[in-house]
């Protein structure tokens, strides 16, 4: 029989650093962080450039990879809440499954009466 074996503290410090990768909207931090200033730069270049083809060429590129960006900003999102939402099912059932246990530790069946005659006439004979 297979075993699990999740240790909640490790992973809510894995779930928190992946986090501060992604970083906060309107943080300068993480990839939310680097998109943030990678707009604010192209949109300068955009603007000090008097070259339609360059700027559709820079505005390809970027269209481009904002949406894989953003496929990879949603996608990891996604990925921590779910790993956040199944170590907490992991720990309420374990806590679920001790409090049964807990709860059924004072419950000692009754012993089963036997089946033959106890004492009595004929009792200790053969049949």
């Amino acid at each position: 029989m297979s075993e699990w074996s999740i240790d909640p503290v490790q992973v809510g410090a894995v779930l928190s650093e992946t986090a501060e990768h992604l970083g906060e909207e309107g943080g300068g931090s993480g990839l939310l962080g680097h998109m943030s200033q990678l707009e604010t730069r192209i949109t300068s270049v955009n603007s000090h450039i008097n070259s339609t083809p360059i700027g559709i060429a820079i505005g390809e590129f970027a269209e481009h990879n904002f949406a894989m960006l953003g496929d990879m900003l949603s996608l990891t999102a996604s990925a921590l809440e779910g790993a956040s939402e199944a170590t907490t099912a992991y720990i309420e059932g374990d806590q679920e499954m001790a409090a049964e246990a807990q709860a059924q530790a004072g419950d000692v069946p009754d012993p089963n009466a036997p089946s033959g005659p106890v004492g009595g006439p004929g009792a200790g004979r053969p049949v």
